[in-house]
């Protein structure tokens, strides 16, 4: 009956959406423009900050790539010190606050007018306007293009300069969830000058934004600069960032990168969860815990095995103790999960709650699926230690109820085969970073989903996910997708465990940081850089 329901829901929404959007006068998806020094994340701060000194930060990997449409990419932080991005995304998620776009709005349900922000310039010192803009787009999306990235604008038909700074996107079909990929890596703004010559600007990035990189040496560090014309820093009269330099070193032992922060020679880190008590009692630290849109879960293969009985997935989730998992291996970092989308996003369906850990009701499930004695699942997980911690603990809870999971430890290679090949029942699964809903639920549930492999073929879901993707109207889309949350969760596609938390520790003489508005406004207050020294970096001297 619950099924039905949902099925009705979005069929009504949907019906509703046909005739608005055909309304006189209809506002589609769009981004208004905003006075950004009055938003609540760009209150400057109490105290006068102080300027200078070092920003030194340690991460596992080197970036890789810096053009963020080449691949690898090992550190989206670093990306985003010296990129800006045309949207930004809210304390929700939604992308709806206008950074170097100064609003997107909608001319009809198949384009859009975008207007840039004035006056400002790229690290090389071209201006950033319309034209750079659309060299960009069509850079990404012509034939042979090698950004990754490019199969994400396949929506696009094209992008026309109007005058200096206004641009018309105009779409195939409606595109709900253009301006949330203009949050997200198409919305990287990159010099065209420097794209233009070759893969230079995976070495040698030139964009907008608070930092300049000035050096960086493979598996040893990236060195940047303060941008002293930064836009922002300008608009809101902050002066920001406050740091002379920031210093991103590669040290891949997490014991070893701990160690550093404690005695001094690194400034901030997000810590191994197997650290977080360590730095929780260390009283010259301050550790702040932060949501992370992304969720930690397991994929089923509904297609074929014994995980196409719908009554053997329902086991596999009440099996699991996610409580116990989040404290035993997570070290209490997590929050347990009822969907794909983190409770804190605005896809996110409300009403779902977490699944209780009832291994007497898996046991009755799995013998009316006809396993009164039990029976066997192969699959895989990661190779890191913790992953095998975590795959240990999952494979005790799941040997209680009677089920015995042959699970293989594989490099990301390794499992990317297995998954093509279909060749699994219970495996790793889940999603990192969920801004956009779309990239998440079409890439794990509409049949051309890069991880789709190994699920029943669904056409009603198809449609939904499609019709959810094409939505114009911001209101409709966000409620499609709650009720997408919902259809997909209670058919126990996955098991979905937790939504990620992380832990950072700043050093005894890093100011100005305001957790409260870093968890209400999230992206918008991070990228606002409001952190200095207290005594301008003289203890580093």
């Amino acid at each position: 009956m619950e099924t039905e329901i949902n099925r009705r829901q979005f069929v009504a929404m949907l019906g509703a959406g046909a005739f608005l959007a055909t309304a006189p006068g209809m506002s589609f998806a769009r981004v208004p423009a905003k006075d950004l020094t009055k938003e609540g994340w760009a209150q400057l701060p109490k105290e006068k900050p102080v300027r200078g000194g070092t920003l030194r930060m340690a991460s596992s990997q080197y970036i890789g790539m810096m053009n963020p449409n080449h691949w690898p990419v090992n550190d989206w932080v670093a990306m985003g010190a010296f990129l800006d991005k045309f949207i930004l995304t809210d304390g929700e998620y939604r992308p709806s606050v206008p950074w170097l776009a100064e609003s997107i709005q909608a001319e009809s349900p198949t384009s859009v007018i975008m207007t840039l922000r004035r006056g400002i310039k790229f690290h090389d010192g071209t201006a950033f306007n319309a034209e750079t803009v659309k060299f960009q787009a069509d850079w990404t999306t012509k034939e042979g293009a090698t950004a990754w990235s490019k199969s994400w604008l396949a929506p696009l038909e094209s992008v026309e300069v109007l005058d200096e700074y206004r641009l018309r996107w105009k779409f195939k079909t409606t595109w709900g969830a253009f301006q949330g990929l203009m949050a997200n890596v198409p919305g990287y703004a990159l010099s065209a000058q420097q794209l233009a010559d070759g893969r230079k600007f995976d070495t040698e990035p030139k964009g907008t934004g608070p930092w300049i990189v000035v050096e960086g040496k493979q598996d040893s560090f990236l060195r940047m600069k303060r941008n002293p014309d930064w836009w922002l820093a300008k608009l809101t009269g902050s002066g920001a960032p406050y740091f002379d330099e920031l210093l991103i070193s590669v040290v891949p032992d997490p014991a070893v990168r701990l160690a550093n922060l404690r005695a001094g020679r690194i400034d901030m880190l997000t810590v191994d969860k197997s650290q977080y008590a360590i730095v929780k009692r260390d009283a010259n630290l301050q550790v702040y815990v932060t949501p992370v849109p992304t969720v930690t879960g397991l994929r089923m293969n509904s297609k074929s095995g014994p995980c196409a009985d719908v009554r053997v997935r329902d086991a596999i989730n009440r099996a699991i103790n996610r409580e116990a998992l989040i404290h035993g291996t997570q070290h209490g970092l997590g929050r347990i999960a009822s969907g794909l989308y983190p409770n804190d996003h605005f896809a996110s369906n409300k009403s779902l709650k977490p699944i209780g850990h009832d291994p007497e009701r898996a046991k009755r499930l799995l013998k009316e699926a006809g396993f009164d004695d039990g029976l066997k699942l192969r699959g895989y997980f990661g190779n890191l230690a913790a992953d095998q911690t975590l795959a240990q603990a999952i494979k005790h809870m799941l040997l209680q109820v009677g089920i015995e999971w042959e699970v293989e430890m594989l490099t990301p290679a390794a499992r990317t085969e297995r998954l093509d090949k279909e060749e699994f029942d219970l495996a790793l699964g889940g999603w990192n970073y969920i801004y956009d809903p779309d990239l998440a639920m079409s890439g794990l549930y509409h049949p051309t989903g890069r991880f789709a492999k190994g699920r029943v073929q669904d056409d009603e879901r198809t449609r939904m996910i499609e019709e959810a993707r094409n939505e114009p109207d911001p209101q409709r889309r966000e409620k499609l997708y709650q009720v997408l949350d919902k259809y997909v969760t209670e058919r126990y596609l996955d098991v979905w465990l937790w939504w990620e938390q992380a832990a950072t520790a700043y050093g005894k003489h890093i100011r100005g940081y305001d957790h409260d508005a870093a968890v209400k406004y999230k992206e918008a207050y991070t990228r606002s850089y409001t952190t200095y020294f207290d005594d301008g970096g003289a203890h580093q001297r």
